[in-house]
């Protein structure tokens, strides 16, 4: 008494769906997790307040150069 053809393609089709919805949870927690481009301040708008808070003196000279360089590397 051995599995019929039907049967296994049944099993093999229910296999698929559940791959395919863990794939698609997948995909979807890892777009979720990255922040949007829109949200993101553009590279301009994140040196020039880096600028206002070395003049301010909120920051020193090292500090203003190690986050301008980090900076202009992402872009």
């Amino acid at each position: 008494m051995g599995i019929g053809y039907r049967e296994l393609m049944l099993l093999l089709g229910m296999l698929l769906l559940m791959v395919l919805i863990v794939a698609g949870i997948v995909w979807l927690v890892g777009t979720a997790s990255k922040p949007s481009r829109g949200i993101t301040r553009s590279a301009a708008e994140r040196l020039a307040e880096l600028e206002s808070l070395r003049k301010a003196g909120q920051i020193t000279a090292a500090e203003y150069e190690k986050q301008r360089a980090a900076i202009v590397a992402s872009v």
